[in-house]
């Protein structure tokens, strides 16, 4: 996967977008945070990521940004609760992994990191496949993944630095640079299927 021209639509994706997002990504966090306070904060969460997903998909093919998306999910229940369902197992998981071995529990992590995206781009998913699809995405990728994440460590040095002032600027891009990583993922992923389909048809030709 090439970093640099993920980063580079991303960057040109949010210009004149970016203090749009960072408020969609302010106003979540603050919903959350609020109602974290009366224990319901983690069953509302992943229903707010499925909608940053949206916003963010947005701006990347179509260079807007639409707040509205950021409540999406919260109208088709059903929806919601496959995206809490796919955010407690993969937590679930996780957590049985790192009680093992703390090496399991970081693969886990990895592995269905792209679960919840996947369960927001495909409403007609169920939960087991979203959490099987990250799973395959994710085959050659993990410590890809890693090595992404870490590329981002300036911006959070410079948001320590500077008291969180830099977030304005760091966290809309990180944001919709991991969502990014996953469009570019998906795309790698279907070409990968048709060019085996293909080569599986030619030896069905020859034999």
């Amino acid at each position: 996967m090439n970093f640099e021209v993920i980063k580079q639509e991303t960057k040109d994706a949010l210009v004149g977008n970016r203090m749009m997002l960072f408020l969609v990504l302010f106003v979540n966090m603050l919903i959350v945070g609020a109602l974290s306070q009366i224990g319901i904060g983690i069953l509302i969460e992943p229903v707010f990521m499925g909608g940053t997903f949206l916003v963010c998909t947005v701006i990347l093919k179509e260079r807007k940004v639409d707040f509205n998306l950021l409540f999406h999910y919260f109208k088709d229940l059903n929806h919601a609760a496959k995206l809490l369902a796919v955010y407690l197992l993969n937590l679930l998981i996780v957590f049985a992994g790192l009680l093992l071995f703390i090496i399991p529990g970081i693969i886990f992590s990895y592995q269905y990191s792209q679960a919840v995206y996947v369960m927001a781009d495909n409403p007609e998913m169920k939960v087991w496949e979203a959490m099987k699809k990250s799973k395959e995405l994710m085959v050659g990728h993990k410590l890809e993944l890693f090595v992404f994440y870490l590329s981002f460590i300036g911006h959070v040095l410079l948001i320590i630095i500077t008291f969180g002032l830099y977030a304005i600027y760091a966290v809309p891009y990180i944001k919709a640079a991991c969502v990014n990583y996953y469009l570019h993922l998906t795309n790698q992923h279907i070409e990968n299927l048709a060019l085996e389909n293909e080569e599986q048809m030619l030896l069905d030709e020859r034999f």
